[in-house]
C-alpha cells in the first residue's frame, strides 16, 4: 500500500511538473509571438520614418538648387530690370571693416 502511494505520488508530482513546462513553454511561445510583432511593427515605422527623411532630403536638396537659382546674380538682375530699376553707371566706394562709420556714398 505505501508503494502504491509513493508510485501515485510520483506520478502527481512528474505530472505536476510536465503541465508546468508545458505551460511555460506555450507561455514564452506566446510571449515571443508578442515581442516579435511588436518588434515588425516597430521595424515597419522606422522604415517610414527613413523613407520619410529621404523624401526631406530629396526636398531639401530641391531647395537648396532652387535658392542657388533664385539667389544669382544674373536672376537678380533680370528681376530688378523687369521692376523698373535701372542699371547702375556710377561707381560704389569700398568701406573698411574695421571704421566706426559704415556709410558709403556714390560718387556723383
Amino acid at each position: 500500500m505505501c508503494r502504491i502511494d509513493k508510485l501515485e505520488k510520483t506520478q502527481k508530482t512528474c505530472n505536476l511538473i510536465f503541465f508546468s513546462c508545458c505551460a511555460i513553454f506555450l507561455s514564452s511561445i506566446a510571449a515571443r509571438m508578442y515581442f516579435y510583432n511588436d518588434l515588425a511593427v516597430k521595424n515597419r515605422d522606422l522604415k517610414g520614418a527613413f523613407d520619410q527623411q529621404l523624401a526631406l532630403e530629396e526636398e531639401i536638396t530641391l531647395l537648396k538648387y532652387q535658392d542657388s537659382e533664385l539667389s544669382s546674380m544674373s536672376y537678380v538682375e533680370a528681376q530688378a530690370i523687369k521692376i523698373g530699376f535701372t542699371p547702375m553707371n556710377e561707381r560704389l566706394a569700398t568701406l573698411d571693416l574695421s571704421s566706426t562709420g559704415q556709410v558709403a556714398s556714390l560718387a556723383r
